[in-house]
């Protein structure tokens, strides 16, 4: 149950399912040129609340079960997830991460900085919010100033950070991202995070689905987030408490 904490604090917030192989060409574009006359912009908002379905694979054990993320922007993210009743609670702040658990009854505090050098990731509140929405992970303008390659789905650009090796393909405009992916040099662990579709037509930023796919260790685990419905710009409550006699676990 540990491990599952971890997997919902890295990718509950994502997408990927399978990972494709795309054919490059050998048209590239230099950094100082412009890909027709559309640019990423990525979706902003001040708070937003998304209920979901999520189908959940860790080996062979599988688990469906609902989901309500509330996210005030570049603030706090609460993960929600039921199964009838409701079944963990996960808060995210800037520099901490709280979860329980009611099947286990047991509870966890760390804070983000002990997560990513323990499993050698670097996921902080910006980033899970950027994945959950669709956004890359790293700022545009940052990976923008990479070469971009034209391949036969889009528009792929490679990015490195620090010990990390990222991957971000793009409509052919540029206007939408399809998926990204980060794999670790040293220990191959590797997030694979693929969207597709869109809510509504009054927010075509937010995906209609969000698979993610992650290899760690001997580890495989899959998600697919069905994304049901929205709603921006209004309070929510960010309720979080760990109920009596909970058991408290080190990730």
């Amino acid at each position: 149950m540990r491990f599952l904490y971890l997997i919902i604090l890295v990718s509950l917030i994502g997408c990927g399912t399978t990972k494709k192989r795309v054919a490059i060409n050998n048209s590239v574009f230099k950094n100082n040129l412009s890909v027709k006359k559309s640019v990423f912009t990525p979706f902003v908002f001040d708070k937003i609340l998304i209920s979901s379905k999520v189908n959940f694979q860790y080996n062979r054990q599988f688990l469906t079960f609902d989901l309500t993320s509330r996210i005030d922007s570049g603030s706090k993210i609460l993960f929600s997830g039921n199964l009838f009743l409701p079944i963990f609670k996960i808060l995210i702040d800037n520099d901490r991460a709280y979860g329980y658990d009611r099947i286990t009854k047991s509870f966890f505090e760390s804070s983000v900085d002990e997560i990513n050098k323990k499993y050698k990731i670097v996921l902080g509140l910006n980033e899970l919010q950027n994945i959950l929405i669709g956004n890359p992970i790293f700022p545009f303008e940052d990976i923008n100033k990479s070469n971009k390659k034209i391949v036969n789905d889009g528009l792929l650009i490679n990015y490195k950070y620090k010990n990390l090796q990222c991957k971000f393909l793009f409509d052919d405009k540029l206007i939408k991202l399809k998926n990204q992916s980060i794999i670790h040099y040293e220990s191959g662990t590797s997030i694979q995070l693929f969207y597709s579709g869109s809510l509504n037509e009054n927010l075509k930023h937010i995906p209609s689905l969000v698979s993610i796919k992650i290899n760690y260790e001997n580890d495989i685990i899959n998600l697919n987030i069905i994304n049901r419905s929205t709603v921006l710009e209004r309070d929510f409550p960010f309720s979080y408490k760990v109920p009596r006699g909970f058991k408290k676990i080190n990730l």
